[in-house]
């Protein structure tokens, strides 16, 4: 059995809570929601495992195991801290007319030698490459007026 997602049963859950019938069946969830109840039995066996083989089983008696399914994922969805996006500024950009400029600032010792332990954070990196899509975009106009 998978774990059904959150979204599908957001999906489900929402007719069930707005009709006012007593008993809902798999056929009239499949009807109200707009899926194949082949689909729906799919999500729904992970709380009900007889759902397939009874189809007038009350939907209606799961509506707590599915609010308190949701509830327990936004809970895990809250709890992971979201990445933090890497973006390059037009001024971070602006300090480096060249990628060699770039490699001469970040990269080079104090003889001005290239040192090979130097270490680039992501943010360097990102920079690197918007750097690097520049130059090549600027060769490729010169390439397409030369020719």
């Amino acid at each position: 059995m998978h774990k059904p997602v959150p979204t599908r049963i957001k999906r489900i859950l929402s007719p069930l809570n707005k009709t006012s019938k007593k008993v809902v069946t798999l056929d009239m969830l499949s009807r109200m929601v707009g899926l194949y109840s082949d689909v729906l039995a799919d999500d729904l066996e992970y709380f009900a495992p007889l759902v397939r083989m009874d189809p007038s089983l009350n939907l209606k008696d799961i509506v707590p195991q599915l609010e308190a399914y949701i509830a327990q994922e936004e809970a895990i969805k809250s709890a992971e801290p979201k990445a933090k996006r890497v973006v390059a500024t037009k001024k971070e950009l602006a300090q480096y007319p060249t990628v060699a400029s770039f490699v001469y600032a970040k990269m080079t010792s104090a003889g001005g030698l290239v040192d090979p332990s130097a270490r680039l954070n992501d943010e360097d990196l990102h920079i690197l490459k918007k750097l690097v899509d520049r130059e090549v975009s600027v060769r490729k106009k010169a390439a397409k007026k030369k020719h």
